[in-house]
């Protein structure tokens, strides 16, 4: 806070430097501050009219000039004793109160002496502090001096005071003080003592108001200032606007000050190039703007030893002039201390900040900067230093000096990306290298494999040949013929030694297309054999190639024929089972056989079907797979068949038993080679068993348990990737650790922590997808990433970036081949989108992303079974999106009415399962909270109080998914009691709103002034106010201040607007 609070240097003005620059004119340069003399005497008329006088304008207007060098030395003669204040938000300053009173103390020292010396007293009121019964302060002729308390740039209780606890605790005492003060209403604590002690009343005077206030803050923190209208009324009441000077009064600042130095003509044409080219006579034109393009034209002037400004003086913008300012005030600085100035005196969204001279000093030393630094930049008029409690601290100039100097951070930020990228891309490039020559050495592999492959084709149809040739020549001897059938049946033992191994060799650098094309070629040898050769070894080994390649073009995408070739597979495999063949590669193929139909059943959305083969799988691998001394074929076929099986357990909700079978995949991997990085397929898999088994443990709320868990696989899919950098099992298995990771953070509401592990899962599925491209589960997965860090930046108050994931989830919805499934979440992505145009006004991008969004779920329909249970709920997809717009675009009725067909369509969709039943009530909670918010703005209260019952009812059967989920069950629970308040039953509001009171209360402080969050604690506030009416103003305010604390992009949200309007209104109601 300041005192007196002028500059401890302030610019040398005379006729030959008459103007300021950036600097604001005080009394004693006030001979020069011209223009203005209109608004001043408005402004002393409103401050001796009323008690309080707020005074706002845009920034670089002036309105500290108008107070120091203007209303000021207007007001002093006519007795009046300007104070000016500047609050300190630090934990280690004095209480707001007392940061006044020495304020006070300190400047009528100079203008008179107080009647009662001695009558106040240490930690009283501010209001207490002048009211002291005939305690005045008189000028040395007895007059009576008022104290007018100047409290400029207000804007500060609403950006560096929200900094932390501490300053919020500061603003809040502030508030508190001042709104006494300024409604001279005794304070609450003072009231209490009169109860209990009469004698008090004579020591105060309650009907004085021999005092002043003016507040001048910037015009864009006024809805700011109205959220404390609740608390301080007045401050609607003398309010005056400051605007850019006119034609005329721009004039007279150059001319008035600059006299002889500026011709008239020459003065018109500086007006005119800051208004833009504006005539004289239309032109608006900001006054430091003006100043300092006058003080810099002056100085080159004087550089030119010209007696006069002349128009060649004025080449250049004024965006020019303040960027070669600031260039020229650094150039003879070393580059730290721009880093400096720009990281420590302008925050992250481009306000002017303050720091201690003494830290600054340090920072600069550390910079390398020599001992007078600071006073050049001071001189310069770069920085300037006010004392406040005593302390010197240093700022930026001016607020227009924010512009140039956030641009000149964000190019050096860049330039730092851009070495960071270099240096990140020189690291890449290496890891490329390596993953270049294991490509190589795989493809080597490969080559090899499929010379051996066709050899080993080559060697069974030999063996068929010399088996026609055997019989062309039944002379030759039988030996020969056994012999022939004996290479024919080695060959094709050969064939399915190769494919599983080239499984293995090529998978995990995504050519499951070469997988896929020698799978097809064994598969046609195999085809062109005649009915005679078809021996039960014959058949087991097509069986099991067809397995292969089921497997192959299920990751491909190609879902029809994958599942055709499974469906062969298992058939034959099952009849050789069947008729007596138990050994190990006929069983081991039939377990995979009816894995592969699993797999591609749940891709299908097939989802009972998928569970299940999955357990008819497990049951078949698992005695092979845990048998003493089983084979690593066999362990290896129990690692991944378990992994199928307990997703599809997990997904089914199934934790507990989904959490064992996934133990038991982690277990047998580990068996094979002890996670030693020997069989890096096994340890491979066992990431993906641990991504899937942290899921359920997450749903059982075995964080800890599930972290733990999470923390080894990732260090086994890094140790796999410093061995082979393009391992794309290892790829995978690190991007769905790295997202439960970040689920687990999301759980914690830790947002930044979560984000980056999203980023890193990401990644891992670009760099997955570079190799192989036609990998549709990596492109879904890379859209659930982009969906997530969407989510997340909405949340934070960043929505043009979160439409910006949106989008790029968009993208890789669609990218790979689309099946029903992919369509249907291709789909969910532009629900989202469309909603999110919507709240930011974009009504033909919304109208667009439903269009698409509808495309996409025709798709879907094409290609699903008519009549079943997801070919229903996608048949209602755009009723909800549809009324999510309406909504947002105001059009209740609409929003009412396809909600309710939504909710019709919904309820009347039979459901055979658990998981469908979750997945229909989750989309009916939805529609239900739209119907009840919609019917709300029509005022059919009742109506909307029967929808969100219900929403709330169905929310609570829910089993535990994830902190988001118990936040939307609370927000429901708020919105419920807020309808029953409007239908008047009270008792019952406030017992619905209790349970979502206790959970809030249980969240983190840390989390409050998230948007998404702290939208709804407003709400919950609102609903607070309507059903507990003593205390309904402070939770009002305390609604009204959670909103207005987001981020401006967040603010003017349509859903957020709406809200801040009711609050708004009800607390008009009470005032």
């Amino acid at each position: 806070m300041s005192g007196p609070g002028e500059p401890a240097a302030q610019p040398a003005v005379d006729p030959q430097h008459p103007w300021l620059g950036l600097a604001s004119f005080t009394e004693e340069t006030r001979a020069y501050f011209h223009g203005r003399e209109e608004e001043v005497a408005e402004l002393a008329r409103r401050v001796q009219r009323k008690l309080l006088t707020i005074l706002f304008g845009q920034s670089g207007l002036g309105k500290t000039s108008i107070l120091r060098a203007g209303i000021v030395p207007r007001l002093r003669p006519e007795g009046y004793c300007p104070v000016y204040v500047r609050i300190d938000y630090a934990a280690d300053s004095p209480p707001p109160a007392e940061q006044i009173k020495q304020a006070i103390f300190r400047a009528t020292e100079a203008s008179g002496q107080w009647t009662q010396p001695g009558s106040a007293v240490a930690g009283e009121s501010l209001w207490e502090f002048l009211h002291h019964r005939d305690d005045l302060l008189k000028d040395e002729s007895g007059r009576t001096v008022t104290p007018l308390l100047i409290f400029d740039q207000f804007e500060e209780i609403f950006t560096l005071a929200q900094a932390d606890d501490a300053g919020r605790a500061r603003a809040a005492q502030f508030v508190e003080e001042l709104a006494d003060l300024v409604e001279n209403r005794p304070p609450r604590a003072l009231e209490a003592r009169l109860e209990s002690d009469d004698t008090l009343t004579d020591r105060f005077d309650f009907g004085r108001a021999d005092y002043r206030i003016l507040i001048a803050l910037r015009e864009d923190y006024l809805a700011h200032l109205e959220g404390l209208k609740g608390a301080m009324p007045s401050i609607t009441q003398n309010r005056m606007r400051l605007a850019r000077m006119n034609g005329q009064q721009a004039l007279a600042a150059v001319t008035k000050p600059g006299g002889r130095l500026v011709p008239e003509e020459v003065a018109e044409a500086i007006v005119r190039f800051i208004a833009g080219g504006s005539e004289l006579r239309n032109a608006e034109v900001e006054p430091s703007l003006l100043s300092l393009i006058c003080r810099e034209l002056n100085n080159a002037r004087l550089a030119q030893g010209r007696a006069e400004i002349s128009a060649d003086l004025l080449a250049g913008s004024h965006d020019t002039i303040l960027a070669e300012f600031y260039e020229r005030a650094l150039a003879d600085q070393p580059p730290a201390v721009r880093k400096v100035i720009e990281d420590e005196l302008l925050t992250d969204s481009g306000y002017r900040e303050s720091l201690a001279e003494e830290r600054l000093l340090k920072a600069f030393a550390a910079a390398g900067a020599a001992p007078g630094a600071l006073a050049t930049l001071v001189n310069r008029r770069l920085l300037r230093i006010e004392e406040r409690l005593d302390v010197r601290r240093v700022e930026l100039t001016h607020d227009v000096l924010c512009g140039v100097v956030k641009a000149s951070r964000e190019q050096r930020l860049a330039r730092e990306a851009k070495d960071e990228a270099e240096r990140q891309l020189a690291a890449q490039r290496a890891r490329e290298e390596a993953t270049r020559k294991a490509l190589v050495r795989a493809r080597q592999v490969a080559a090899v494999c499929a010379v051996l492959a066709l050899g080993a084709v080559v060697g069974a149809i030999f063996g068929y040949v010399n088996m026609n040739r055997a019989r062309e020549a039944q002379a030759q001897a039988q030996q020969t013929r056994q012999q022939a059938e004996g290479a024919r049946a080695e060959a094709e033992k050969l064939v399915v030694f190769l494919l599983d191994d080239f499984q293995l060799e090529l998978e995990p650098i995504g050519r499951l297309d070469v997988v896929a094309s020698l799978s097809k070629r064994a598969l046609d040898y195999y085809a062109g054999l005649p009915p005679a050769l078809r021996s039960p070894a014959t058949e087991r080994n097509r069986a099991l190639a067809e397995v292969r390649y089921a497997l192959s073009l299920r990751n491909l995408g190609r879902l029809d024929e994958a599942l055709k070739s499974a469906d062969s597979a298992v058939a034959t495999l099952a009849k050789l089972r069947d008729g007596g063949d138990g050994s190990e590669p006929t069983l081991i193929g039939l377990a995979m056989g009816t894995n592969a139909q699993a797999r591609i059943y749940n891709q299908q959305a097939r989802f009972d079907d998928s569970r299940r083969s999955s357990t008819q799988s497990f049951d078949l691998i698992r005695p092979l797979g845990t048998a003493a001394g089983a084979s690593v074929a066999a362990r290896r076929a129990l690692g991944e068949i378990a992994v199928a099986h307990g997703f599809n357990v997990m997904r089914d909700g199934d934790n507990e038993v989904a959490v064992g079978v996934l133990e038991q995949a982690r277990a047998v991997l580990r068996s094979i080679d002890g996670l030693e990085l020997n069989d890096l397929s096994a340890a491979a898999v066992f990431t993906e068993a641990t991504a899937w088994q942290m899921d359920a443990l997450g749903a059982l709320r075995r964080a800890d348990e599930a972290r733990r868990n999470g923390v080894e696989a990732k260090a086994v899919a890094d140790g796999i990737l410093g061995r082979q950098p393009g391992h794309m099992l290892a790829l995978r298995g690190r991007a769905l650790i790295q997202t439960n990771l970040g689920d687990l953070e999301g759980d914690r509401l830790r947002f930044p922590e979560a984000m980056r592990l999203y980023e890193a899962a990401a990644r891992d599925y670009e760099s997955y997808l570079k190799v192989d491209a036609g990998n549709t589960i990596a492109w879904n997965n890379l859209a659930a990433q982009r969906q997530i860090l969407a989510n997340y930046n909405e949340g934070l108050g960043r929505p043009q970036e979160a439409l910006r994931q949106f989008r790029a989830a968009s993208i890789a919805a669609r990218s790979g081949g689309m099946t029903p499934i992919r369509a249907s979440n291709a789909a969910s992505v532009f629900r989202n989108i469309s909603r999110l145009e919507a709240e930011l006004g974009n009504r033909e991008a919304a109208r667009q992303a439903i269009a698409e969004g509808a495309r996409l779920i025709d798709l879907a329909l094409r290609d699903s079974p008519r009549g079943s249970f997801r070919w229903h709920v996608w048949s209602d997809w755009r009723n909800p999106t549809e009324a999510h717009v309406d909504f947002v675009n105001g059009d209740y009725a609409a929003a009412r009415d396809k909600a309710v067909r939504s909710i019709r369509a919904l309820g009347g969709i039979k459901t055979d399962n658990a998981i469908q039943r979750r997945n229909r009530d989750f989309q009916l909670v939805d529609a239900l909270f739209i119907e009840a918010q919609a019917r709300y703005q029509l005022k059919d209260h009742a109506g909307a109080e029967a929808a969100i019952r219900r929403s709330v009812e169905l929310r609570r059967e829910f089993p535990y998914f994830n902190v988001f989920q118990d936040v939307g069950r609370a927000e429901d629970e708020a919105v419920h009691a807020i309808v029953l308040a409007r239908l008047g039953r009270l008792a019952e509001a406030r017992e619905a709103l209790a349970p979502a009171l206790a959970f809030f209360a249980k969240l983190p402080q840390a989390n409050h002034r998230q948007p998404w969050l702290a939208m709804r604690l407003a709400q919950a506030r609102l609903a607070q106010a309507l059903v507990q009416s003593a205390e309904a103003r402070v939770h009002l305010a305390a609604a009204a201040k959670l909103l207005d604390d987001m981020p401006p992009e967040t603010r003017g949200m349509a859903t957020v607007t709406l809200i801040r309007n009711e609050i708004a209104l009800e607390m008009a109601a009470r005032r």
